[in-house]
């Protein structure tokens, strides 16, 4: 009996490792393909990445200026994860927060339009590569 149990945990813990090596695999894969992506591309490029980049940082220290005293604690709770965090602070926002959010969102999109129009084919089809991981990632978490 002892045999079988020990027999079933060693499995358990084989496959465990097993599951989690090919997500460090995948993960540094991904990395590999963006870095790849952002050495093929142009100086100009690059400094509308960066400055996507920057836009993304003031927006985030726009929108945390406006927080309430519980959206803070929403944020600073570490006992939720991230995708519980930004549900419960959408639900908290105020009209003017999601104005905010709305503009700053049609305004990102608006850059990553322009950005997509700067690259080659090589380079687009490297883009969207990236991109859709990111979106088969976002509906298997669903």
């Amino acid at each position: 009996m002892k045999n079988i149990i020990c027999t079933i945990l060693l499995v358990m813990a084989v496959m465990s490792i097993s599951a989690q090596s090919e997500k460090v695999k995948k993960r540094a894969h991904h990395k590999a393909l963006k870095k790849e992506f952002y050495q093929n591309l142009s100086e100009s490029q690059k400094a509308q990445l960066d400055a996507k980049k920057q836009l993304r940082k003031e927006h985030r220290k726009a929108m945390r200026a406006t927080f309430t005293e519980e959206q803070l604690a929403i944020v600073k709770d570490k006992s939720i994860d991230k995708k519980e965090k930004r549900k419960a602070l959408m639900m908290t926002f105020s009209d003017k927060q999601h104005t905010m959010l709305k503009n700053h969102k049609q305004f990102m999109k608006t850059e990553n339009e322009k950005f997509k129009t700067s690259l080659t084919e090589v380079q687009l089809a490297q883009y969207r590569k990236i991109k859709n991981r990111k979106k088969k990632r976002e509906i298997k978490k669903e």
